[in-house]
């Protein structure tokens, strides 16, 4: 194994299996910002606690990367849990989307549920499908044209309990992961992604497209857009100037 797939095996089972999360399940005692999210899938009656999501998709590959608050629960769906092998929580979250031992999603869009069947379709991957295609001007691959993460990596409805764990996820994983992913352009969805995206690398408030941002040896461009579920225009054609949006894509271009 070389030493680029041992640190994403690192950071991968890092966060899988996070402490932070493992405190607040084994010690009721114990003070952690990171409770009240890790708490929440006790509300749900659910048999086994759903890991912290790394990423999705190949993240040392994809072009893009879509950044937003914190993944959704489902509480009927094929997903990790503490008892799965090292090899099968490897091969979900950097092959969920294509290519791993089983269908984890189908079309980019339904994911694999319990019982063998497939969801419907899933509104917030359907929309960065469209917005990478948007971006690339073609068909995309999930996965592999683009790979997600989020600044909070446990699950819950409605971003419960992201504004009080961000602080304390954000600065054990975040940059970590910005330095293994590949990609190009990093898409910031909703508020709270881009106000901790917009701290961290002093990006004006106003501007929807940083300018380069060297991470982990590569330059980066930071764009933003509201979260797909916001009512409002969420497309970069409706949200960037026209000039921003082809600078965006003659960047992406330039990696090809």
């Amino acid at each position: 194994m070389s030493d680029k797939e041992m640190t994403e095996k690192t950071l991968l089972d890092e966060i899988v299996n996070c402490p932070h999360a493992q405190q607040c399940l084994g010690d009721s005692a114990a003070e952690n910002l990171c409770r009240t999210i890790v708490e929440y899938q006790n509300t749900l009656s659910l048999q086994k606690f759903q890991v912290p999501e790394p990423w999705s998709g190949e993240i040392e590959k994809a072009p893009i990367l879509f950044l937003s608050s914190n993944p959704s629960i489902g509480g009927d769906e094929a997903y990790p849990t503490w008892d799965w092998s090292s090899k099968e929580v490897h091969d979900y979250f950097n092959y969920r989307f294509e290519g791993g031992h089983k269908t984890w999603i189908l079309d980019g869009t339904k994911s694999l549920q319990t019982d063998g069947t497939y969801s419907r379709v899933t509104q917030f991957w359907a929309a960065v499908r469209k917005r990478a295609i948007e971006l690339l001007q073609r068909d995309v691959i999930p996965g592999f044209d683009y790979a997600l993460t989020e600044i909070v990596h446990c699950k819950s409805h409605h971003e419960i309990g992201v504004e009080q764990a961000q602080e304390q996820c954000v600065q054990a994983y975040s940059m970590r992961i910005l330095e293994l992913a590949k990609a190009r352009v990093i898409v910031v969805l909703g508020a709270p992604a881009r106000k901790v995206i917009q701290r961290e690398f002093e990006i004006p408030p106003e501007k929807l497209l940083s300018e380069l941002i060297e991470i982990g040896g590569n330059q980066r461009l930071f764009t933003f857009l509201p979260h797909p579920n916001a009512r409002a225009n969420r497309s970069f054609a409706k949200c960037l100037q026209n000039d921003e949006l082809e600078r965006l894509r003659a960047f992406l271009r330039h990696n090809q």
